[in-house]
């Protein structure tokens, strides 16, 4: 079991990829914030109000993504550059897959209609 267990965290402490997480997940929630602000509040997606509630659930999947790529990026990063990556670079990683995620789902929402919330369905389920 142990070495399972090196084999999946590289070497790298369960808490040192808790922290890594923690940071990686603020710089995700304050990215949709920002972009959030930029919402056209007439649209049936969009609550009238802003809510946070709203904002994490309706991009659960994209933190989610995010969340499992920035472990991969640092899992891999010892054996691919030779150093752990730092909590820096976990807030670095959340802004950039944020970023990077907000600009590809957005297309695909636009292009294919596809990941839309309905605003009447979300108010019907507090």
């Amino acid at each position: 079991m142990k070495e399972f267990k090196e084999l999946i965290l590289g070497g790298v402490t369960i808490p040192y990829y808790a922290a890594a997480a923690v940071f990686c997940f603020l710089a995700i929630i304050l990215s949709m914030y920002i972009g959030s602000r930029k919402r056209n509040v007439q649209s049936q997606s969009t609550p009238e109000l802003f809510s946070w509630s709203f904002l994490i659930w309706d991009n659960a999947k994209r933190i989610v993504v995010g969340m499992i790529l920035m472990f991969l990026f640092f899992r891999f990063a010892v054996p691919a550059i030779g150093r752990q990556l730092s909590m820096e670079v976990a807030f670095g990683i959340g802004c950039f897959l944020s970023m990077g995620l907000d600009q590809a789902i957005g297309f695909l929402k636009q292009k294919f209609d596809l990941l839309q919330m309905d605003r009447e369905k979300f108010k019907s389920n507090p």
